[in-house]
């Protein structure tokens, strides 16, 4: 799971550097999507999934 995290987070970076300098507002809104899912979206993903094991 770090290793996601830290891919996404590299993600968010060029997505956002890149965007920025060409002024699209889609690939830093890309960035700002893949860092929320790196960072919140996983541990949701994983919480949910065990919530339903022990169910």
């Amino acid at each position: 799971m770090d290793i996601i995290q830290l891919v996404l987070f590299l993600l968010f970076v060029v997505l956002t550097t890149v965007g920025y300098k060409n002024n699209n507002r889609n690939l830093m809104l890309l960035g700002a999507v893949a860092i929320t899912f790196g960072f919140v979206g996983l541990d949701f993903m994983l919480g949910f999934a065990e919530g339903l094991e022990g169910v």
